[in-house]
């Protein structure tokens, strides 16, 4: 790892979708998940983490991240026991245990997690074992993110291919009809992502520079590339970075832009059917000018055809 750790940094990322399931709740049967006091829809931080961890898997190997699915003989395997898989060595001391961790899996080092290592019985029989957990902080956090209108869903109906049973003697398990299947999508939804990357837990864990430009970039490519039934045409449109000088940021930018709509909110279909005003983000940015290192941004092409008048001539587009 670079010794060199990050200035504080916030996020404003704008990401959209047409008839998709952007994160769904297993409590729900996997409907989108939805404010039901507000209609805006909702993407809580671990589905963002998950994706940001997914494209890392794809992008830099799957040895740089730890927290994923761990299986063995089809079954999913704990904490500890990934520990292990990992070939980490648990009989080292609490302070050499961290260190590895966080030297090896950049999740770590920006998510943070709490790791138990060991238990009680193994630490009895095993006097080398003086680790029962490590916890760690982490300096990249997200908020739940929201769309920035009300939302309508879909609830569908189909047939799938195949019988749920099906036994070549017993005509009771002989069906002449496939299993149904009932799904929800939204419709349309423009959500407004806010993160930050903090200096001091930065320095804690090791997060530096290169680690922060990669979650960045999983972040933005990791939403695009993310190809399954439910989030297919996902789309990052605008992803806003600010770098400070100093412990000085803005705060709240997620609500300090404006959804102008063309149509009602929930006959919204496409980036073709509103603006978005960026005048309250630039006139508080310009009130924290002074504690500014740089403004950068990456935009999707459609998004930049609609909106590009509004951008501060200061902003340094970021090119990928």
């Amino acid at each position: 790892m670079s010794e060199k750790t990050i200035l504080k940094k916030e996020i404003l990322f704008l990401w959209d979708g047409e008839n998709w399931n952007p994160n769904g709740d297993m409590l729900n049967s996997n409907a989108p998940r939805i404010d039901e006091e507000t209609g805006v829809a909702e993407a809580t931080d671990v589905r963002i983490k998950r994706t940001i961890r997914d494209e890392l898997i794809k992008k830099e190997g799957a040895e740089v991240v730890f927290i994923k699915p761990y299986k063995r003989d089809e079954n999913v395997l704990d904490c500890k026991t990934a520990i292990r898989e990992n070939e980490i060595n648990i009989k080292q001391s609490k302070a050499d245990l961290e260190k590895e961790i966080l030297e090896r899996f950049l999740d770590i080092r920006a998510f943070g997690g709490v790791l138990p290592i060991s238990d009680k019985d193994e630490m009895k029989n095993d006097k080398e074992i003086t680790t029962a957990g490590v916890q760690f902080t982490g300096s990249v956090q997200f908020r739940m993110s929201k769309s920035l209108h009300k939302v309508s869903m879909n609830h569908i109906k189909g047939t799938g291919a195949f019988a749920s049973n099906y036994h070549a003697t017993d005509s009771k398990k002989q069906k002449q009809q496939a299993t149904f299947r009932e799904e929800d999508f939204l419709s349309y939804a423009l959500f407004a992502t806010y993160g930050m990357m903090d200096n001091y837990n930065a320095k804690k864990t090791g997060f530096n520079e290169e680690d922060a430009v990669k979650v960045m970039d999983a972040l933005w490519f990791g939403t695009k590339n993310l190809i399954t039934r439910s989030k297919m045409g996902q789309t990052p449109r605008f992803m806003l970075v600010i770098t400070y000088k100093d412990d000085t940021f803005a705060g709240d930018l997620n609500n300090s832009i404006d959804f102008d709509g063309k149509k009602d909110d929930e006959a919204i279909r496409n980036i073709n059917d509103y603006k978005i005003n960026f005048s309250r983000l630039k006139a508080k940015l310009e009130r924290y000018s002074d504690a500014i290192d740089k403004v950068e941004y990456f935009v999707d092409y459609d998004f930049e055809e609609n909106h590009k008048e509004q951008f501060d001539t200061s902003w340094i587009k970021i090119e990928r």
